[in-house]
């Protein structure tokens, strides 16, 4: 998730104080709705079955905005789930492209007290024309863990970022997540890029945010980040999600 240049050195210091912000005391609790938004890494959570979530997310990142980032979760069995995502309309430079449909899910490998390790995979199809160069489909492979008792989490992934030459990346993050009073909660990140088999240099992002609770069911969220070494770009973003 990358939304929103920041070139003035005063708005980049005040994204700083606000992630400086996002350090509580205590670790987030589970509740009846877990989203995968906001962030990078994508929680280990499977949907129950029989029920189903809508995450939807708007971007914001050089000049460029995207809406609605869209995920429709479904469970399927008590440790799997289907995930059906659609990349949104694109708006920037005063031109609209529309974004790529990504078909995948969700295998629950570990659930215990402590540790929880699951399985993503993912794999998006060039139904869009944000990238016309682009005619193959791109595969997403990730290892996903959490520890309930730290609050720690993170994920190793294997992504495709130009399927033509099956370039890929891997991509790791490691953040903690926080409790500041029933409805209100917290993470902070380090996400990290590493080109595998192609020219490139490696890119970190520090990103924060904190998810709010309407009720058991609802979630509104605000996410925002700094990068760390000029190789990505600064970003924010807000989101709505909904279990049924």
């Amino acid at each position: 998730m990358k939304p929103f240049q920041h070139t003035a050195p005063p708005m980049r210091s005040y994204l700083f104080v606000c992630l400086l912000l996002l350090f509580p005391i205590t670790t987030l609790h589970a509740e009846p709705l877990v989203a995968d938004r906001p962030g990078f890494s994508t929680g280990t959570y499977t949907v129950s079955p029989g029920h189903y979530n809508i995450e939807l997310g708007l971007q914001s990142e050089s000049g460029s905005r995207s809406f609605p980032l869209s995920n429709v979760r479904i469970g399927l069995t008590p440790v799997a789930e289907l995930d059906l995502q659609w990349g949104g309309w694109n708006f920037a430079s005063g031109a609209t492209t529309v974004g790529d449909l990504t078909l995948g899910g969700k295998y629950r490998l570990l659930d215990s007290d402590t540790l929880d390790l699951s399985l993503l995979g993912l794999l998006t199809l060039p139904s869009g024309n944000g990238n016309p160069e682009d005619s193959r489909a791109a595969p997403l492979a990730a290892l996903l863990w959490s520890h309930a008792t730290t609050g720690l989490f993170g994920m190793f992934q294997l992504a495709t970022n130009n399927p033509g030459s099956l370039q890929t990346d891997l991509q790791t993050a490691l953040g903690a997540s926080f409790s500041h009073s029933e409805q209100l909660g917290s993470y902070l990140e380090l996400y990290a890029d590493h080109p595998l088999n192609h020219a490139g240099e490696d890119s970190y992002m520090v990103d924060g945010g904190f998810a709010w609770l309407l009720d058991e069911r609802t979630q509104l969220d605000l996410h925002l980040g700094l990068d760390v070494n000029n190789n990505a770009a600064d970003f924010i973003g807000f989101g709505f999600a909904r279990s049924y």
